[in-house]
């Protein structure tokens, strides 16, 4: 519970902190790389992220940032939301990852640097088969060769950043 808990409490941390905005900012660089490439890139990183947070928290900073970078990419936003949030599952290398990982490390037979070894590679694995599978039969199943309609139309009308939502922390009085 504790683990679930402090996960939906990062992520309205992260989100109250302006952290999600500032994670899109960083993604400026995605949008100059074919997709494939990207899809990949950001399954690692989220890969990478989860290990250290719980999925819930991983997955509700990212899922927004990612629909506004496919629609920036001109993708359809599934194509990067469904890597990403089967990516966010792939938490196999430390034992602070879920409560499951928690669990088998606390029964003395476990050592990290075999978690980590070992969920590394399994990490890889996910990581690659999960995009070919994005790339290959997922695009028939989710039609994820077209950019939907109501894209178009949030694209001309993308919301700003709030000033409920500025850190002013470093603000003069």
């Amino acid at each position: 519970m504790l683990l679930l808990g402090g996960g939906f409490a990062m992520a309205k941390g992260c989100e109250e902190s302006g952290l999600s905005v500032w994670i899109s900012n960083q993604l400026h660089p995605l949008e100059n790389m074919p997709p494939t490439l990207a899809v990949l890139l950001i399954t690692a990183v989220i890969a990478f992220f989860t290990e250290f947070a719980s999925n819930t928290a991983t997955i509700i900073i990212f899922l927004p940032v990612l629909a506004e970078l496919a629609i920036r990419l001109r993708v359809h936003p599934l194509y990067l939301m469904i890597p990403g949030t089967v990516g966010c599952s792939y938490a196999f290398m430390l034992p602070v990852s879920t409560p499951p990982n928690s669990i088998a490390f606390a029964s003395g037979h476990l050592l990290v640097k075999d978690m980590v070894r070992t969920g590394f590679l399994m990490n890889l694995m996910g990581v690659f088969l999960l995009n070919l599978a994005i790339n290959t039969w997922a695009q028939t199943i989710f039609q994820l060769g077209t950019f939907p309609d109501w894209a178009h139309n949030h694209s001309t009308t993308v919301t700003k950043l709030s000033s409920a939502l500025v850190n002013n922390s470093f603000k003069t009085l």
